[in-house]
């Protein structure tokens, strides 16, 4: 059953077609998106887990349009998992969306791995005017810092959104390693979270949602050919 304002979507990657899930708010045209990527594949991660659902919602609740995504090898979405490579299935994502809203500005979330290949594909020029980085884990199996080392050169708001208690990604240490690479990001620390976010998944989406409308509201979101604005 079909449901209004809810697309299963096809997105061209280089790997094969990917799986998506697009999403119109109610009310008005949507006066931007947001690419929410997913979690790692080898651990359950697709884009239905709980807090890239609540993520979604908390965007359109705020007046955007979303996008979620199975990575390569997830569900329906061709292709195997690679561990690096899948930055490039955010970068079809994000060009998947902006066409579909017509240049509108778009807003790049990930969570955890999604963090982790957000990051690369902004480095890597994904076209946005905020990025979002959930949990993000610095320190990964197939990678280490080093590979995100250009970030600073990302010339938008970067929110770091990180929980309290987070063993995978703890606060001070992805705040220090942003600045050391010449981001100087929005931190919002979730008291007494974990890298799940248990019971605070929604306060942490609403962190997310209102990082994407901008500090003014969705009329403050810039195309990334504009000049942004402080967080």
């Amino acid at each position: 059953m079909s449901v209004p304002g809810r697309e299963d979507v096809e997105i061209p990657g280089d790997a094969g077609v990917l799986h998506g899930l697009f999403e119109l708010p109610d009310g008005a045209s949507p006066a931007g998106g947001v690419v929410v990527a997913h979690p790692h594949p080898l651990h359950g991660g697709t884009m239905v887990q709980p807090l890239v659902h609540r993520i979604a919602r908390a965007c359109r609740a705020e007046g955007l349009a979303t996008l979620r995504f199975n990575f390569r090898g997830v569900g329906r979405s061709a292709g195997d998992y690679s561990g690096v490579e899948e930055f490039r299935d955010v970068l079809s994502a994000v060009s998947w969306l902006r066409e579909r809203l017509e240049g509108r500005p778009v807003t790049l979330c990930g969570y955890s791995f999604g963090a982790a290949m957000s990051a690369l594909a902004a480095v890597e020029g994904a076209q946005i005017g905020r990025l979002a980085l959930v949990a993000f884990p610095i320190h990964w199996e197939e990678m280490g810092p080093r590979f995100f080392a250009r970030l600073g050169e990302v010339d938008v708001p970067v929110l770091a959104l990180c929980g309290e208690l987070d063993e995978i990604a703890p606060p001070a240490e992805v705040e220090a390693f942003l600045r050391s690479v010449g981001v100087e990001p929005h931190m919002v620390v979730i008291p007494r979270a974990d890298h799940f976010f248990v019971g605070l998944t929604d306060q942490a989406a609403g962190q997310v949602a209102r990082f994407a409308t901008g500090a003014d509201g969705p009329a403050a979101l810039r195309d990334p050919g504009e000049v942004p604005h402080a967080v």
